[in-house]
């Protein structure tokens, strides 16, 4: 009997987008191929539909907020980006970065880069806890803020401190904001507009390797404020998205050794991922045992730390 396709199942929120990972599927029917490093360590290698591939169930999912309202995060705020930025990859497939690109445009893709950074399943867990962790114990940051909008509002009855206020929720109300600011980091200004600035570009791998993606596909080297920074994304084996603070600094990227930069970005995303590999067929396999999930790229809230933006920042 066969068995249930489970990546169509109701709850199931794909991390990393079906228009995305299908760029390396191929062969009839279309599929890529899967490296994984479980959690006992071992490695596999299988074949795979890309729907079938970065999913997790009830991903948004916790104690207070399930079913619909947890499915309404992947319908109703990632669904409609992931289509927009779908939009801006077939552009950039087509077109390359030429062009004029409208401020919208040009935000439809920076959401989708961002959003690659803090929808994984790790991502969601930390911005539950951390978020939850915080507000059960609030700081001094937190206390003088809920003192001003007490101020600002004389007439609002509320509890004389936040930790007041607080207790008067019910236990899970920790968890919901948890989520709700999980949801508004894919939207995080101060990232965003740090790469909606930054000068792109797309190298097309004509010859030689190909390149690889994972579940962490997105390569920064320094930080974003960093006039030497520069960001990189797997768009396709043939095709590498380039972004880079300097126009000096593009320009290096898009005249490098092809086979160099294929190298290098191919490790630097294998080994930062978090559990799986993916590429349009298994030559790579022995390559990708040796580097896969060596050096995992760090949940959201401690990258961010290394991007020059804060979470504070709007």
């Amino acid at each position: 009997m066969p068995q249930p396709d489970k990546s169509n199942a109701p709850g199931v929120h794909h991390y990393i987008p079906i228009f995305y990972t299908k760029r390396w599927a191929c062969g009839h029917p279309r599929m890529l191929t899967r490296f994984t490093r479980w959690p006992s360590g071992n490695f596999a290698v299988d074949r795979k539909a890309p729907k079938g591939v970065g999913w997790e169930r009830d991903g948004y999912s916790f104690d207070g907020f399930t079913g619909d309202q947890a499915a309404a995060i992947e319908l109703e705020l990632m669904k409609p980006k992931d289509h927009r930025a779908s939009q801006m990859l077939r552009r950039l497939e087509q077109r390359g970065s030429s062009g004029p690109w409208s401020s919208e445009e040009r935000y439809d893709w920076t959401w989708f880069i961002v959003s690659l950074l803090v929808r994984g399943p790790e991502d969601v867990r930390s911005a539950k806890a951390n978020i939850s962790r915080e507000w059960a114990i609030p700081n001094q940051r937190m206390e003088a803020r809920y003192q001003d909008v007490i101020r600002e509002f004389p007439g609002f009855a509320a509890p004389p401190s936040l930790r007041d206020y607080i207790a008067s929720m019910d236990e899970n109300y920790g968890y919901r904001l948890g989520m709700k600011i999980m949801a508004d980091m894919t939207d995080h200004h101060a990232i965003s507009s740090l790469i909606a600035n930054m000068h792109w570009g797309v190298r097309a791998v004509d010859e030689g390797r190909q390149l690889l993606t994972s579940d962490r596909p997105v390569r920064l080297e320094f930080p974003l404020r960093s006039e030497k920074s520069f960001l990189t994304l797997p768009i396709g084996p043939r095709l590498l998205f380039l972004a880079a603070k300097s126009l000096r600094g593009l320009n290096r990227l898009l005249n490098s050794d092809l086979r160099v930069l294929v190298e290098r970005n191919n490790r630097k995303v294998v080994r930062q991922a978090r559990q799986f590999a993916f590429a349009a067929d298994d030559s790579e396999r022995n390559w990708v045992s040796k580097h896969l999930a060596k050096e995992p790229q760090p949940g959201f809230f401690d990258f961010i730390r290394g991007t020059g933006a804060t979470l504070g920042e709007a």
